[in-house]
């Protein structure tokens, strides 16, 4: 854990909203999980909840972006090996319940991955067919699910998930934890690569010698710019 970014976010210096060591890290996760690609200047925003982060300095600013830009690249290199996981330091509680709890880390990792699918449910949305869009939901209601966020409660406590118990269902939440951000991972980076690939090719085109040359000149392109 970096200590100096997670007291530096923690501060009440910081403007209102301003996500927590652990909701940076679920946040940065659905960031590197986008189908889209998205623009550092405007993810490092949404951790401040668009406010001005007080920097006391360029210094500071410059520390505290590339302790960020640290973080981004740590879970990114997880998401691109298939390796996605939990920070080391975020201990998963037992008994199960005991995640919901406002001193329990896995529940702020939450909040800060459903904020990023809030953020970027667009994205999501453009890219997913009912099929994909099922699994999607499955896995987002697995990894959002010990938030505190109330959305993200609704979400998780659908009418067909309470013939269940809670605590049998918080059970298999959690059980079923690392192969949902797995398969969050997997789906991110396919749509990623498909929507690479579905950029449009333009074709090269190849003047003739006789040809009117491109630079305008109103010459063939054999006697004009052909031999430059």
């Amino acid at each position: 854990m970096n200590k100096k970014l997670d007291k530096f976010l923690a501060s009440d210096k910081r403007p209102e909203g301003t996500m927590t060591l652990p909701e940076v890290y679920g946040y940065l996760f659905t960031v590197c999980c986008s189908p889209e690609p998205v623009d550092t200047a405007e993810w490092v925003g949404v951790v401040f909840n668009g406010e001005d982060p007080c920097y006391k300095s360029d210094e500071k600013k410059q520390k505290i972006e590339t302790a960020l830009l640290e973080v981004f690249a740590e879970v990114e290199a997880q998401v691109q090996a298939n390796r996605p996981q939990l920070p080391d330091w975020i201990e998963v509680l037992q008994p199960p319940v005991e995640n919901f709890g406002d001193a329990a880390l896995l529940a702020f990792w939450a909040d800060g991955f459903f904020d990023g699918i809030d953020w970027l449910e667009d994205v999501w949305n453009s890219c997913l067919d009912e099929e994909a869009e099922e699994v999607w939901n499955t896995a987002v209601k697995t990894l959002a699910y010990f938030s505190h966020r109330e959305r993200a409660r609704e979400l998780c406590d659908e009418v067909g998930d309470t013939l269940i118990s809670k605590e049998h269902l918080t059970e298999t939440r959690l059980a079923g934890f690392a192969n949902a951000m797995a398969t969050f991972a997997r789906m991110g980076r396919t749509l990623a690569q498909a929507n690479t690939n579905a950029r449009p090719y333009v074709r090269e085109v190849k003047l003739g010698r006789n040809d009117p040359c491109f630079c305008g000149s109103g010459k063939k392109y054999k006697k004009c710019c052909m031999g430059l």
